[in-house]
């Protein structure tokens, strides 16, 4: 049986999350009878950096809730740090050669990731402004409206149309045609930097390393013997690339596979889904007024079919429809769902009476609920015990008829 993802958008505690979640980590469905008797929970804290190892408020918590601690060779091998940030610390020492190509890679990446963000904040400014022109003379239209208007299908219909609605639908196109553009800076971005991966990866030959191999191998056969996995939050940029360094991603999707459940808050949110958006945030006391969402980078794919956006109270204008739906669009092949601190969503698979499989996206945190965007600007919350309809899921098939969705 697949195990449980637990998603959290900003928890203030991470111990409260431990015990949220008690009878959860002390219980399992993993294949393998080792780690079923042994719960072990692993602990991801590389987003931390050098405060990596600042997690022994988290390990007393699980040991009060009834999993020991084992020690082997000095180390606690029950409740384990995966230690990827400091296990790439020895990598660099070890291998300098490896490390400044790897290095120089890195700083390509970030200039064209940089190049790529000023294209795109361009486009999303210009987006906006015209927006809020259009408006000027459509008062009261909305994004929505906008993006919604079928093009292809009115341009017949020009001859019949006044000079007004001549000019809406010339809007609505560059208004089309501008959302089109981001989303293709987005795809390219992130194309050209998997590729500058790649040829580090074969110019170093760091797959045949000796010393990279044998922390690979360390790193999965902590992941493979864990019934429980924390991705706590803090800087998703390191987060994500320790993970890729060591191509951790197979080893993610083979323990979720076999039963592993995972939790994760904020940036460990972020890395499981198929994109990461972050947002362009300096201070919550004196925002930047030129702060957005921009696409970070693909993430680890474990989660296929939400986009998630913590801190979503922080980030997100919750009253404002053009937010939601500019959200929904610029990131349509996913749904776009915002996560607070005492939000909480449970992904999992199930089968029913009649033997089929299902999945169920179920909002479980009792101080709030999750929030779905979609493109007509709506924000719904999903409160306690509410489901999310998506596609996979026995809500979904109750509400739609596949094939009359387009979006998905």
């Amino acid at each position: 049986m697949k195990g449980t993802i637990v998603l959290n958008g900003n928890i203030q505690f991470e111990t409260d999350y431990v015990y949220k979640f008690k009878d959860k980590l002390l219980s399992s469905i993993h294949s393998d009878p080792a780690v079923r008797e042994s719960k072990k929970v692993l602990l991801i804290t590389a987003a931390w950096q050098k405060s990596e190892y600042n997690e022994g408020h988290v390990k007393q918590a699980i040991r009060e809730i009834g999993i020991p601690s084992i020690e082997k060779d000095g180390y606690d091998v029950n409740i384990q740090n995966l230690a990827v940030y400091h296990e790439f610390n020895k990598f660099k020492a070890a291998e300098p050669e490896i490390y400044k190509l790897y290095h120089e890679k890195q700083q390509n990446i970030i200039s064209l990731k940089d190049l790529y963000r000023k294209k795109s904040a361009a486009l999303v400014k210009y987006l906006k402004e015209n927006t809020q022109h259009i408006r000027t003379i459509f008062p009261g239209v909305s994004l929505a409206q906008l993006l919604d208007y079928n093009v292809e299908q009115e341009v017949l219909l020009l001859p019949e149309k006044d000079t007004r609605q001549h000019l809406f639908h010339y809007f609505c196109r560059d208004i089309q045609h501008t959302m089109n553009a981001i989303v293709d800076i987005d795809n390219e971005m992130v194309q050209i930097c998997q590729e500058i991966d790649d040829y580090f990866f074969k110019r170093s030959k760091i797959s045949d390393n000796p010393t990279y191999k044998a922390i690979k191998e360390k790193l999965e056969k902590r992941i493979a013997s864990a019934n429980s996995i924390f991705i706590f939050g803090g800087n998703v940029a390191v987060l994500c690339n320790r993970l890729n360094f060591f191509k951790l991603k197979g080893a993610f999707l083979k323990a979720l596979a076999h039963g592993t459940n995972f939790y994760t808050v904020s940036a460990g949110s972020d890395v499981l889904c198929d994109k990461i958006i972050l947002y362009g945030w300096v201070d919550l006391n004196y925002p930047d007024p030129d702060a957005d969402f921009e696409f970070f980078d693909n993430g680890f794919g474990l989660i296929t079919k939400l986009t998630v956006f913590p801190h979503c109270h922080d980030r997100i204008k919750h009253t404002d429809p053009d937010t939601a739906t500019y959200l929904a669009h610029r990131f349509k092949s996913h749904l776009c769902v915002g996560l607070d601190q005492h939000s909480f969503l449970k992904l999992e698979t199930y089968m029913d009476d009649e033997g089929k499989m299902y999945e169920r996206y179920v909002s479980v945190g009792d101080e709030e609920g999750v929030y779905v965007f979609d493109r007509s600007g709506r924000n719904t919350e999903k409160k306690f015990n509410e489901e999310l309809e998506i596609p996979g899921s026995k809500l979904y098939e109750k509400k739609h008829n596949p094939w009359d969705d387009a979006r998905w």
